[in-house]
């Protein structure tokens, strides 16, 4: 998908949470391109402070946005596109603070407003979290999936906002750190650079087989990103 008609559909969600005034931020492979690094990714991920009925009531069949059928209560996925035959559709997926048995809270979360163009809405903005946010986001991901590109964004965030993250090292998982581990071992470098307790961090995750864990619950990307 072209980073422009990424922009595009960034700009439409942006545009509907803020009007609604919806606090919001993006994360994902999409934010690390946007932020500079060499990524590539196919759709847009963000976690926005609403339920899932207010999403779909938001959004549905309004802008180019047509929602797509699924059971979980703390998730909605659209597919966007703002052309007649809604060629080139661009998946963006809404994680939802609000949802039975939610924890957690965007209370203390600032996103970044972030300038993007658009293919076909020109220039525009849209709230991104922070790096940090997004080194827990990818963090939760390498534990828990095996895709190597979360390995890498997690080796461009640390090497691009090092300090940064390194003075919130208090908010990562052990368990996710040990797993991370377990899948790449080349991240070990990585957590002691940013002063992790990469020994606490292994014994946490020291009875789990990153191969045979539970499958994904409502709630997990959210515990990633704000526990």
């Amino acid at each position: 998908m072209l980073q422009d008609r990424l922009n595009d559909a960034a700009i439409a969600l942006s545009r509907v949470l803020s009007d609604a005034r919806i606090k919001f931020g993006i994360f994902g492979g999409y934010a690390i391109a946007v932020l500079g690094g060499q990524r590539e990714s196919k759709d847009i991920d963000c976690v926005a402070a609403l339920s899932k009925q207010a999403v779909i009531s938001l959004f549905d069949g309004k802008l180019g946005f047509v929602a797509v059928p699924q059971t979980r209560e703390d998730y909605v996925a659209f597919l966007w596109s703002n052309t007649p035959n809604r060629s080139n559709a661009v998946l963006v997926e809404i994680f939802c603070e609000q949802f039975p048995g939610a924890r957690y809270s965007m209370s203390n979360v600032q996103p970044n407003a972030v300038a993007i163009n658009g293919a076909s809405l020109g220039n525009g903005t849209a709230p991104f979290l922070d790096p940090v946010y997004l080194f827990k986001g990818k963090l939760r991901a390498a534990a828990t999936r095996a895709k190597f590109h979360d390995s890498a964004d997690l080796r461009w965030l640390e090497g691009r906002f090092r300090e940064t993250i390194k003075a919130r090292r208090a908010e990562f998982s052990s368990k996710y750190v040990g797993l991370a581990m377990k899948r790449y071992a080349e991240l070990e470098p990585l957590f002691i650079r940013l002063g992790i307790d990469v020994a606490v961090a292994k014994d946490a995750a020291a009875n789990l087989d990153p191969n045979n864990l539970p499958r994904p619950a409502p709630g997990d990307v959210q515990l990633g990103i704000l526990g």
